[in-house]
C-alpha cells in the first residue's frame, strides 16, 4: 500500500475534483433540463395541482405543524 501525506492527498483530490463532479453531474440527470419557461396557464395549473396536493396531505395527518415557521412532512 502506499502511504501519502496529507499535503499530497489533498492535491491529488484537487486534481480530479472537477472530472469527478462533471461524472456525478452527469451520472444524476435522467430529465433533461427545461429550457423554454412555462406559460401562465400552465402554471396556475401547477399551483393547482401544489395545493390539492398539500390540502389531501394535511386530510390525511402527514402535515404537521411544529411551528409557525416548521413543518413535518411525511412522504412514502
Amino acid at each position: 500500500m502506499r502511504k501519502m501525506n496529507m499535503s499530497e492527498l489533498n492535491d491529488w483530490i484537487f486534481s480530479r475534483k472537477g472530472s469527478v463532479e462533471r461524472e456525478i453531474l452527469a451520472a444524476g440527470r435522467k430529465q433533461r433540463v427545461r429550457l423554454r419557461p412555462r406559460d401562465k396557464e400552465e402554471m396556475r395549473i401547477l399551483d393547482e395541482l401544489c395545493i390539492k396536493r398539500w390540502k389531501k396531505a394535511e386530510q390525511e395527518g402527514k402535515i404537521r405543524y411544529l411551528n409557525e415557521r416548521v413543518w413535518y412532512y411525511e412522504f412514502d
